[in-house]
């Protein structure tokens, strides 16, 4: 049992975990014949199970594509920052298209793309995705297939009704009717073996592209910019772009939300859910009484715009590495790229205290003030380096950060 449980952290060791997208819950409860009520229904059919076909044809409907676009607001003052937050800085040179003059400019914008999945959740267009798919977008654009084969399919402009940034979770609501909404299982009735459909939109150009495996581990914890979520893995393949879209069981009910892959050289086909058991009174809650949720990110928190994973002291007894947090992600224009972390790097100590494991990581980081600049130690490639930190300010959740989380 020992050496699973080391297999199952060198795994996350070596991953690159980069979020994906997976939803669906169920349909909405009529109240005499008025008012409606969401309800996720719990599948706990006696059906028999149905072939990879049947589940794709009853859910191919259910899972969209989602579009974000986001201005980005740079200043390319080169005096404070010569190679600064302008998407073109260093790549001709230093000064390059800065004019004459006193080499200030005024503050450039421009708009970032990125793609994801979700899964409609009701027949009136609710739709389930990830957080992180739609955080700081100003537009959400939502692509629903069509029924039949040959037809376009439909796109519709999307509004936010809820998040939740601790648990990587937001409903989208769309003016459509008649749609085909997913229906949950009860994931705690999960058996490691089980048949396990991804249906998602990969790259962000394959709409309901769909891919097939089996359930690898329940209950894997992983942390990601500070969410920690205890997932359903699966070697079913995701990438980029499946965020949001949904892992289905054999009967074609939704088992989870796609979340996140670990990619290297050394691994394939690990990829991971949030189980729908964990977030279905949340989206319950947010689409019925949205005054008791917080329905925005959560600005309380500071983000330093990294992925990490524990080195236990088993790990570093074996490959004699330092107890500490590996970074196995860092996002650009972060402040954890800003300071020069690098992937690799395990860190040890933050802002003079020891850091042996995430916990630590992220209560050390809570109390510090932003704007701030701390002193992060970390070992790269067996040396010791103290890099300097500006903390950032807790509404500074970079939006690169998120859709770099998101393959």
């Amino acid at each position: 049992m020992k050496n699973v449980q080391t297999i199952r952290k060198l795994i996350a060791l070596c991953a690159a975990l980069a979020l994906l997208l997976t939803a669906g819950v169920s349909a909405f409860a009529q109240d005499n014949g008025t008012t409606k009520h969401f309800s996720v229904i719990e599948a706990a059919s006696d059906e028999n199970a149905l072939s990879i076909a049947e589940i794709v044809a009853k859910n191919r409907t259910s899972v969209v594509a989602i579009e974000t676009e986001t201005k980005i607001v740079y200043n390319d003052n080169y005096y404070n920052n010569p190679f600064g937050a302008s998407p073109f800085g260093g790549l001709f040179g230093y000064g390059y298209g800065y004019g004459y003059g006193d080499g200030r400019r005024s503050p450039r914008e421009y708009t970032q793309k990125a793609a994801g999945s979700g899964v409609i959740i009701s027949d009136d267009g609710y739709i389930v995705t990830n957080n992180h798919v739609i955080s700081g977008a100003d537009k959400i654009t939502v692509y629903v297939a069509p029924e039949n084969d040959g037809d376009e399919e439909k796109s519709y402009e999307a509004t936010l009704v809820g998040s939740s940034e601790s648990n990587d979770i937001a409903v989208l609501k769309i003016e459509a009717e008649g749609l085909n909404p997913a229906t949950f299982a009860d994931s705690d009735q999960l058996q490691v073996g089980e048949l396990a459909v991804v249906i998602g939109n990969p790259m962000g150009t394959v709409h309901g592209s769909v891919t097939a495996g089996i359930i690898s581990a329940k209950e894997h914890s992983l942390t990601i910019d500070d969410v920690t979520i205890n997932a359903i893995q699966t070697d079913a393949a995701i990438n980029p772009g499946n965020s949001g879209g949904a892992l289905f069981d054999s009967f074609g009910n939704m088992i989870g939300v796609v979340y996140a892959k670990a990619s290297s050289v050394q691994i394939e086909g690990i990829g991971y859910a949030i189980p729908v058991n964990n977030v279905k009174t949340l989206i319950e809650q947010m689409i019925n009484d949205p005054d008791s949720v917080q329905a925005q990110t959560d600005g309380s928190r500071i983000m330093l715009g990294i992925t990490i994973t524990d080195v236990t002291e088993a790990i570093s007894k074996q490959y004699n590495m330092p107890i500490g947090v590996y970074i196995t992600d860092v996002s650009s224009m972060s402040a954890a790229e800003r300071a020069g972390l690098q992937r690799g790097d395990i860190i040890t100590g933050f802002a003079g205290e020891k850091v042996t494991n995430a916990d630590d990581l992220n209560a050390i980081k809570a109390k510090q003030t932003p704007g701030e600049t701390v002193q992060i130690v970390v070992d790269r490639n067996g040396n010791e380096l103290t890099l300097d930190l500006v903390v950032p300010q807790p509404t500074d959740v970079d939006t690169l950060s998120n859709n770099q989380r998101n393959p």
